[in-house]
């Protein structure tokens, strides 16, 4: 592991200093955005070779998670890494340090530790404000999660026999009997996030009871929002949790973390993936899509896969609903945000969330 020390710095300052112990000979650093993680654009002028380097410290208490520790970190740049050798996804190539690690870690004079981590540079470009991805991107982008999808599958079920003798169940410290993959989920989960699992759905809850307590929701709209909550858990009980519907995912998929390139879409910013529901992740991005485009990217998701049933749409509202709820969750700590939760609430609980614990259809409406 690289571990920098050094005193009071600015942070370009520290970008500059970090970015030292790549092998780039000639690099420079332009600031991009300071959100969950502080991001810099790196070019070595003598290769001209462009990289992104991201340093792991957000700008806000609440962004703060289990993404940002080191073993997290290494987790991202594993996954990216099997990503690009194993699949045809357009992902980002990790960069390892001249120590060949893929986290350096900066140390401040108050002892901080700051993880930070290089990803080569994708060309290409964002989406613009208002712009409609065409039907061959949307369905695209549908291949693409599938694919991720499947990647988590193919490795839990080599892992499914890990942990195990003989085919045979273990026997933990209490007694439990748990197969190799349950222990690899539980050890994984520790490492990376989890998404929309019945206990990460009531952590999710109390976060917006916050809410209430700084004025920003109503009772009455945070009663719906227990009732909402309490009606997706209620279906994840009796939902199964195995390969072929809980693995990797990207966490985060939105317009934002989508580059149009000259191959096509390319999903980026894995910061925040983990392991969840795969309704989840499909959920997510379904949000981004009107009526029309969002059968279009179900139609690619489902490419190589049967079709998504009832049970698995009524869900996936639930995952559609609770994504939202958590960009909510997320800005807490930001008041900045408050006026716009505020003002946006009770629109997405009545039109919404009480729609939904109706047993109305939202998919298209959310």
């Amino acid at each position: 592991m690289l571990i920098i020390t050094t005193d009071q710095l600015s942070y370009d300052y520290m970008a500059a200093q970090i970015i030292q112990n790549y092998s780039m000979e000639k690099p420079v650093v332009s600031y991009i955005r300071h959100n969950e993680n502080l991001t810099y654009h790196v070019v070595d002028e003598a290769s001209g070779q462009k990289y992104l380097l991201r340093i792991h410290q957000a700008a806000y208490a609440s962004m703060t998670g289990i993404q940002h520790t080191l073993p997290a970190l290494e987790a991202e740049m594993n996954l990216l890494h099997e990503l690009n050798a194993t699949t045809t996804l357009r992902v980002q190539h990790p960069v390892r340090n001249v120590l060949g690690d893929w986290v350096t870690v900066w140390t401040s004079e108050a002892g901080k530790e700051i993880c930070c981590t290089v990803l080569e540079w994708i060309e290409g470009r964002d989406i613009q404000q208002g712009e409609r991805l065409t039907t061959e991107q949307i369905y695209d982008l549908g291949v693409q999660m599938q694919t991720l999808h499947q990647h988590g599958r193919v490795q839990d079920t080599a892992e499914a026999t890990e942990g195990t003798v003989e085919g045979k169940k273990v026997v933990d410290g209490n007694d439990h009997q748990r197969t190799g993959r349950e222990m690899s989920q539980l050890d994984r989960t520790k490492v990376r996030p989890a998404y929309g699992n019945i206990h990460e759905n009531l952590v999710m809850l109390g976060q917006l009871e916050e809410g209430v307590r700084l004025g920003i929701f109503t009772t009455e709209d945070f009663d719906l929002l227990r009732e909402t909550f309490e009606n997706i858990n209620e279906q994840l009980e009796t939902y199964p949790q195995h390969t072929e519907t809980w693995g990797v995912i990207h966490g985060d998929i939105t317009r934002n973390n989508l580059l149009i390139t000259d191959q096509g879409i390319s999903m980026i910013d894995f910061c925040l993936h983990g392991y969840g529901y795969y309704l989840f992740d499909a959920g997510g991005a379904a949000l981004m899509f009107n009526r029309e485009e969002r059968d279009i990217f179900l139609s690619g998701y489902t490419k190589q896969t049967a079709p998504l049933t009832g049970r698995n749409i009524r869900l996936m509202e639930g995952f559609m609903l609770i994504f939202t709820l958590g960009y909510y969750a997320f800005q807490m700590a930001n008041v900045s945000r408050h006026e716009w939760m505020k003002d946006r609430m009770p629109k997405l609980c009545s039109k919404y969330c009480r729609p939904y614990v109706q047993n109305e259809s939202i998919f298209y409406e959310l």
